[in-house]
């Protein structure tokens, strides 16, 4: 079957639950997720997603509203989001780790008709924060309603516990709702739809200010898992197991790939472990993952990890060059696939992959393979945006079949990014030479810190915010990190009487007004002026260079 869609092309034409649907007619007995001691076929899944389908309905849902989750790696989000798909409306799945800001900022924009959220995830009560993220919030029976957010109606809660929260439909009792769906009926709705029909939102950050809001048709998710599997070499018999979480795009693609597209068996967990990862990996002889340098450090890490028998023999990796040299020692085979890749959410999100037939090292190790066919790539002068020739660094720009479709509410930054030829303008500085893109960082001062974008520029407003009587000037830099590929870390100049509290204290205070992966790792005293360049900048290399001498990082030379 998926060397069949392969051959045919079918993921460009079809739309998600179409092929969803096929996929699970075509193996009904098969196991589908695994998910702790839970086992799932496809039958099953696809009951699941049917029953679902008609609760969202039945709750009001229609073909074009908006349903937000702030989700698990779980079965039953893996059921929303097929069943938002399969009634035409449109998923839109949000970060756990943001700050009270963050939601309030994008569920306002956003038009959310539904919001499902897991309630408590370690420590995080995030009933609470729906709460505080939407001050206005008001309790009708069942329904619910917020001026700030007028197409809101109603709010469902996933409790592990059981647990049951006032304004809040309880997810067991939801899908109750749909049990009376007509099958007949659910395969028509599946039926319908074109590949060019808007079904996600995708957020992403920009140098500045709020997550953005991605606009995905059907075509990004599915050729990202299409190539993704491609280059891999992934065929029917192989397993999967998903490291990230599913409000990240890599967790989406790993679910279009496996249950969607390819027909197999995707392992779960609902909070990555790595213990628990590599057990599964050794238990279930699991043969396939994508993971960022954090993902893989954690693995390896793994108490006695060499007596543990780790199975993946295709890799997909989002990471430096040293990233490919740990993940070869660590699957310990020599026909181990590894592929590098470049990605961004706005192209759905693989631009450029390695093939699992290149045998050159250098090739594999350091460069991000070559564009997706149908991606046009160039590299745009920074200063006059001519197109430069091959090796010469500069802004990484494309045209695409799978590109999105625009930012939503944010019709003037959509165009402001799109040049007169219709290239996309990435943001991102790097080379392309002999058909190979190397990704070499962000422009604007965004870094990337365990798999997420952190704009620099906004963590010093952030921080400047938070702490007015204790500030008086901040700037944000990143430093090397051998776990979070990069650290990022403030310098601080206090106002007069001031001291300078201790890293722990001052993280605490940001926590839960910023998304866990902006608070900075180190807070630093500046005294004096700061350094500037001859044009009179702030000259944030001079004070990347000093922040890496305080905190002893050594310089990496393998990049």
């Amino acid at each position: 079957m998926f060397q069949a869609r392969m051959v045919e092309n079918r993921w460009f034409n079809l739309t998600v639950q179409q092929l969803f649907t096929q996929t699970c007619l075509d193996r009904p007995d098969k196991t589908a997720i695994i998910f702790g001691d839970m086992k799932i076929t496809f039958r099953d899944l696809l009951e699941n997603v049917h029953r679902l389908s008609q609760a969202l309905i039945n709750l009001g849902v229609s073909r074009g509203d908006h349903v937000v989750m702030l989700p698990t790696p779980c079965p039953e989000f893996i059921c929303l989001y097929l069943a938002t798909l399969q009634i035409g409306a449109v998923i839109n799945p949000l970060n756990l780790l943001w700050g009270i800001l963050d939601f309030q900022g994008v569920l306002e924009r956003n038009d959310p008709k539904v919001i499902v959220t897991v309630d408590r995830l370690g420590s995080r009560d995030f009933i609470k924060t729906i709460r505080d993220s939407i001050p206005d919030l008001g309790y009708k029976g069942e329904n619910v309603s917020s001026d700030h957010i007028p197409t809101l109606k109603r709010l469902v809660s996933l409790s592990r516990e059981g647990e049951k929260h006032e304004g809040f439909l309880d997810f067991s009792e939801v899908m109750k709702f749909g049990g009376d769906y007509s099958e007949e009926d659910m395969i028509r709705r599946a039926g319908e739809g074109e590949c060019t029909d808007i079904q996600f939102i995708c957020q992403t950050s920009g140098s500045t200010g709020l997550s953005k809001s991605v606009l995905w048709d059907h075509r990004p998710p599915l050729a990202t898992a299409y190539f993704m599997g491609k280059n891999l070499g992934f065929t029917e018999e192989d397993s999967y197991l998903n490291l990230a979480p599913i409000y990240h795009n890599s967790g989406i693609v790993a679910l279009n790939l496996n249950l969607v597209l390819a027909g197999t068996t995707l392992f779960l967990m609902e909070q990555f472990n790595p213990q628990k990862a590599v057990e599964l990996i050794d238990k279930h002889k699991i043969t396939t993952t994508f993971g960022f340098e954090a993902h893989w450090q954690a693995m390896k890490r793994v108490s006695h990890f060499d007596r543990y028998d780790f199975t993946i023999k295709k890799a997909l990796i989002g990471g430096e060059p040293k990233t490919y040299d740990l993940v070869r020692e660590m699957c310990r085979k020599e026909n181990v696939i590894i592929n590098t890749l470049y990605a961004q959410t706005e192209n759905g999100p693989l631009v450029a992959c390695n093939d699992y037939d290149c045998v050159l090292y250098g090739l594999k190790k350091y460069t991000n393979g070559r564009p997706l066919p149908g991606v046009e790539l160039v590299i745009r002068d920074l200063e006059n945006e001519e197109k430069l020739p091959p090796g010469k660094p500069g802004e990484i720009c494309y045209r695409s079949p799978f590109l999105f479709k625009g930012y939503y509410k944010q019709e003037e930054e959509t165009k402001r990014l799109f040049d007169k030829d219709g290239y996309f303008h990435s943001g991102d500085f790097g080379t392309f030479d002999n058909g190979y893109v190397v990704f070499l960082g962000r422009l604007g001062g965004v870094v990337k810190c365990g798999g997420e974008n952190v704009s620099t520029l906004r963590v010093t407003s952030l921080l400047m915010d938070r702490f007015a009587e204790d500030f008086d000037d901040v700037n944000t830099v990143g430093v090397p990190d051998p776990y979070w590929g990069t650290k990022v870390v403030s310098w601080v100049r206090l106002k007069a009487g001031q001291v300078l509290r201790s890293t722990g204290e001052l993280r605490n205070q940001c926590k839960g007004m910023m998304a866990e992966y902006e608070i900075p790792g180190d807070f630093l005293e500046w005294k004096g002026e700061w350094p500037t360049s001859p044009e009179g900048k702030v000259s944030f290399s001079v004070l990347q260079k000093l922040a890496m001498e305080r905190l002893a990082v050594p310089e990496d030379k393998s990049i």
